[in-house]
């Protein structure tokens, strides 16, 4: 349900510039938090799992930081609208948006891999990008409130701790109206 009505709102608010600039201000303030958290500069090769219509982390982490991002969506309308607001914001030179499966995902030239709240199915997307990410990768996961938990895919207590062995660093920050969390890992 929060999936399709995140949807629908990012494919209509897509299509009016200033509803984007509106949209992306709710997180602004977020992916500021998120850029200290897991430490991204300019240099580093970020890839946002679930951009939907307006890729508003992927925006906001290359205004912010100047960083190369990639964006992947399921959704092959969405990843046309993403473009179409990239190129009215004339990020296309620092952002790129394509459609692909967070599950079959190569990571190998990302240093920061981001999973967006709504992707699913969540844990599966995860347990791909931790099997294929090397020493030192940073994943960020948005973590929705206890409450809202039930509307999104979700990963399970049990994932951290099966693969706490091969975390050097984990932090969980709470962020957000919808979001209780944000977890870092970062492999060794």
């Amino acid at each position: 349900m929060i999936r399709t009505c995140t949807k629908w709102i990012e494919k209509i608010c897509s299509k009016y510039d200033v509803l984007v600039e509106l949209y992306c201000l709710y997180y602004r303030g977020i992916v500021k938090n998120e850029i200290a958290l897991a430490n991204i500069r300019n240099w580093d090769r970020v890839l946002c799992i679930g951009g939907g219509s307006i890729p508003s982390t992927a925006i906001e982490i290359a205004k912010q930081t100047k960083a190369q991002v990639h964006v992947v969506d399921i959704d092959s309308k969405a990843v046309k609208s993403a473009r179409n607001v990239v190129s009215r914001l004339n990020l296309q030179e620092k952002i790129t948006v394509f459609n692909a499966r967070g599950q079959d995902i190569d990571i190998e030239p990302y240093d920061v891999i981001h999973i967006a709240q709504q992707v699913s199915p969540k844990e599966e997307v995860l347990e791909n990008i931790w099997e294929k990410s090397r020493e030192g990768n940073r994943i960020i996961v948005r973590v929705p409130r206890k409450i809202l938990k039930p509307l999104y895919s979700n990963i399970s207590d049990d994932f951290i701790s099966d693969k706490a062995i091969e975390i050097s660093s984990f932090s969980l920050e709470s962020r957000g109206k919808t979001m209780d969390e944000i977890l870092l890992m970062v492999k060794i």
